[in-house]
């Protein structure tokens, strides 16, 4: 069981390969921005590691990934690295995200809509290569933003992660993650993962009317469109452990290309459409070098 101490920084482990990490995403529609960050900790090889990403009009104006920074001394209520900050300013409910960088600079509070869904509890057990922790949340987002001189006002949805425990990027032969939402009563989290050594597994939930349920099964289909070397698309058939189901359409938008040793990261902004109702979102695709598919 989640509690709230555990948005917390943990004891690490002894394994080298353990890490601790957040990650912030959010989207504003009536300003087209998309923003993704994401500040892991690598105790045991004594660095860190953050991306941030940002698309303004569907054009990537930042992706930059830092895997060398000095580990933070901070615990996860105020800490900093590589320009990136997150503060928490209630546990399991409210959030800030700060970063100045280059031409881009802003300052979001992220408040929770959902309440945190703890991985344990998914349908199928995790697979041994993601950190064995792990919990995520939507939410709705506000602030300011500056790119290149021009200010913004956000007003939007984003989405939350953090995991501990030991990671091997390089152990996934492929993995796609969706997170978005249609309204304010159905969000969803929805994960299928290729690891080497225990095959295909859906993982992840959906928010309907206030409650997380665990999915039970989630068919994805990608597409390739193009000189694409990700998908370009994505069919989604899904049912819950309530015997919910639903059929989702993702279309790729634009993406920013990660690098983590061997195992490449689509981290990716697009749109949802479900029964005739269309909204933003995120897309994740990644996969190991010598594997695609």
């Amino acid at each position: 069981m989640i509690i709230e101490t555990d948005d917390l920084r943990h004891i690490p482990g002894l394994e080298e390969n353990y890490s601790e990490s957040k990650w912030f995403s959010f989207y504003d529609e009536t300003n087209d921005i998309w923003v993704s960050s994401r500040m892991g900790l690598e105790p045991n090889k004594n660095k860190a590691n953050r991306w941030l990403v940002a698309a303004v009009q569907g054009t990537i104006i930042i992706n930059d990934l830092n895997g060398d920074l000095e580990l933070p001394d901070e615990n996860w209520n105020r800490i900093t690295a590589g320009g990136l900050e997150y503060g928490t300013l209630k546990a399991m409910s409210e959030y800030e995200i700060k970063f100045d960088l280059e031409n881009i600079s802003a300052h979001i509070t992220w408040e929770a809509l959902t309440p945190v869904f703890d991985y344990k509890d998914c349908y199928a057990p995790m697979p041994p290569s993601l950190a064995a922790e792990h919990y995520e949340q939507s939410g709705k987002v506000s602030g300011t933003m500056s790119v290149s001189g021009r200010h913004y006002t956000i007003e939007g949805i984003g989405h939350r992660d953090h995991s501990w425990g030991v990671r091997h990027w390089e152990g996934f032969r492929s993995w796609v993650a969706f997170m978005g939402h249609f309204g304010l009563d159905y969000f969803f989290h929805l994960e299928q993962f290729h690891e080497q050594s225990t095959g295909l597994s859906w993982h992840g939930f959906v928010c309907r009317d206030g409650e997380n349920i665990p999915v039970k099964q989630v068919l994805m289909e990608p597409a390739y469109s193009g000189d694409l070397q990700f998908p370009g698309q994505f069919n989604v058939q899904l049912e819950d452990v309530k015997g919910g189901t639903a059929d989702i359409m993702g279309n790729f938008r634009s993406g920013a290309p990660l690098t983590f040793g061997d195992c490449r990261v689509m981290e990716s902004f697009g749109t949802f459409s479900m029964g005739g109702e269309t909204a933003a979102g995120v897309i994740e695709y990644g996969f190991t070098q010598n594997f695609k598919g």
